[in-house]
Order: C-alpha cells, then sequence, then structure tokens
C-alpha cells in the first residue's frame, strides 16, 4: 500500500492525550487525538484537536496553537473557534517532524482567547511518545 502524505487512522494505533499538569483547562476542555507514530521528517500527519465547552455560555474567540520546535504545522497557526454551552467541536490540522527531532518533551502548546485577547484557556500536550517511527523493511 502506498503512504499518503496525510495520514489514515485506519492502520496506526489512536492516541488521545489530556494536556499536562499546569494549564488553564477549567472552562475550555482540550483533548489531542492523532495516529500513532507519527510519520517519517516531512510527511504530514493529522490531528486532532477536541475542545469541550464547560460553560453556559457560547465561547467565541481564537484558538492559537504552536507546535514543539522544528515542527511544521498546516494550515496554520490560528483559528477563530465558536463553541455553543456545554458543547464541543473539533479542530484539525496537520503536523510534520523535524529530521532530527530533539530530546525530552515536544510540546505542542494551545491558547484559547476571546474578545480583547482574555485567556480562556491554555494547555501543553507533551507528544514525544508518537515519535516511534516505523522501519522501512
Amino acid at each position: 500500500m502506498a503512504a499518503s502524505g496525510k495520514n489514515n487512522f485506519g492502520m496506526k494505533e489512536k492516541q488521545v492525550l489530556s494536556p499536562i499538569d499546569g494549564g488553564k483547562v477549567d472552562k475550555i476542555q482540550p483533548l489531542l487525538k492523532y495516529a500513532k507514530p507519527f510519520p517519517r521528517p516531512g510527511a504530514l500527519a493529522e490531528v486532532f484537536l477536541i475542545l469541550k465547552n464547560n460553560t453556559g455560555k457560547r465561547v467565541e474567540g481564537w484558538l492559537t496553537i504552536t507546535p514543539p520546535c522544528g515542527w511544521v504545522i498546516e494550515p496554520g497557526r490560528r483559528l477563530m473557534i465558536a463553541i455553543r454551552p456545554q458543547g464541543r467541536i473539533l479542530a484539525e490540522f496537520f503536523l510534520s517532524t523535524p529530521e532530527q527531532p530533539a530530546q525530552g518533551p515536544h510540546l505542542l502548546q494551545i491558547r484559547i482567547t476571546a474578545k480583547k485577547e482574555a485567556l480562556l484557556a491554555e494547555a501543553a500536550f507533551d507528544i514525544r511518545p508518537g515519535l516511534l517511527f516505523l522501519v522501512d523493511g
């Protein structure tokens, strides 16, 4: 089977991550979903960010995603979002690993701000466990 630039969850282990401790996730609860392992450097991996609004009010604002150092994110880092009260949304994006991933944690950071840049949520996910590259035969 030929490899595609954008991964299919059908042939890999699905990984769902909660954010690491220390963020602000009481109003908006984020989860990160991706297929493990990430593809080789230069190939794009499909990633989903699930956002749950834990408030009784509609949330409108900006989602900013900052990938780990050296990683590439497509289509971009900033997305306008709206989530109904107690609702969920799914933000899809693509990540590409660097040629030489650094040691230590690989933190993907998210920040959700409302109008006038009021902080609604901030979280980080360590996606280093997804760096177990497949070896070609």
